[in-house]
């Protein structure tokens, strides 16, 4: 026989990641009001939910709000230090405003806590070639290039560091498997 308080907790569970998942779509579909509504309906029934702090501070960044940004992905990740995407987000966030050691920063936590993901291997491999380390940004690629090997993205981006370093001959071959 199931405990009532447990029935109850499952089915707000249940609500919450349908309302989760129905920001996410919301999100993902550029209405970033309709997300945002979501997300902070949710933070009020639930102050400490990671993923709709983590979002909403998504949305913040998107929006310019910066400092709002970092306020919630921060939070998320105080609550959830190992939230690999959160890690990644905030290393986009630090990278549109410059700052790009603490961008790598970031990706390489969003790295160590989920190292099966691709896209924080792209952002680091592009911030990489963006302060001249060609060479470990090609390592990244490659590992992007592992999770992701039809990528056009990756490809490229591997070509582009490969010729950096004189490789042309390699570049040349990642370029036309982008193309």
């Amino acid at each position: 026989m199931v405990d009532n308080a447990d029935t109850a907790s499952e089915q707000q569970t249940l609500s919450l990641q349908q309302a989760l998942d129905l920001a996410v779509k919301h999100h993902t579909a550029g209405d970033l009001l309709r997300a945002e509504s979501i997300y902070n309906q949710i933070l009020v029934s639930e102050p400490d939910q990671p993923q709709a702090l983590h979002l909403l501070g998504v949305i913040a960044h998107q929006g310019g709000h910066n400092d709002a940004g970092f306020e919630l992905i921060g939070k998320a990740l105080a609550i959830k230090p190992d939230y690999a995407e959160a890690h990644n987000n905030l290393g986009n966030a630090f990278k549109a405003l410059g700052k790009l050691d603490e961008a790598m920063s970031s990706y390489e936590s969003a790295i160590k806590f989920k190292t099966r993901f691709a896209e924080a291997y792209i952002n680091l491999a592009s911030t990489l070639m963006e302060v001249g380390r060609a060479d470990e940004a090609i390592k990244n690629f490659q590992q992007a290039l592992i999770l992701l090997p039809d990528n056009a993205e990756v490809h490229n981006g591997l070509g582009v560091a490969l010729k950096k370093l004189g490789r042309s001959g390699e570049a040349l071959s990642h370029f036309e498997t982008a193309l």
